[in-house]
């Protein structure tokens, strides 16, 4: 379980160190952008490293389950609503689908794999750099619920 945490935190360190020399490439599409984030709800918290694009967001992420004494991984899809819908000037939200694994601490439990939809007001563009803030509501897996994410835009 160990080695589990200790290559999850290599992967999210290489890929934050890699964002800058992506931010100097030549071309990069001013639509979207690279966050990361610390995602807080209930017991579970973790941290998310999201991909946005003009009308899609793709993120990964980690996270502690507190209720099952466990580690739940996730990779999500979503697609940014208000950007079909024309003329809407309103709140940015996402609806999406995601795909969680919980693998408890307990030997004796099974692994749990859900896919479940959700849904996520706030800043999912990136298009500046800074802080940013999100909202996101997951409907079933080991992450069901309300979450809110504060997180850096690169």
């Amino acid at each position: 379980m160990r080695t589990v945490h200790l290559v999850i935190a290599a992967i999210l360190v290489l890929a934050l160190s890699a964002l800058p020399a992506l931010a100097q490439w030549g071309g990069r599409d001013t639509s979207g952008g690279f966050g990361v984030s610390y995602a807080y709800g209930g017991d579970e918290n973790g941290v998310r490293l999201e991909l946005a694009q003009s009308a899609l967001t793709f993120g990964g992420g980690y996270f502690d389950d507190g209720d099952d004494d466990g580690n739940v991984l996730c990779a999500e899809v979503g697609v940014k609503a208000n950007q079909l819908i024309s003329g809407y000037e309103g709140a940015p939200f996402v609806i999406g689908g995601g795909y969680y694994r919980l693998d408890p601490d307990d030997a004796e439990l099974d692994q749990e794999d859900d896919f479940a939809l959700w849904a996520g007001m706030g800043d999912f563009d990136f298009q500046r750099k800074g802080l940013f803030y999100q909202f996101r509501y997951i409907f079933g897996g080991p992450l069901s619920g309300a979450q809110g994410s504060v997180g850096w835009a690169f």
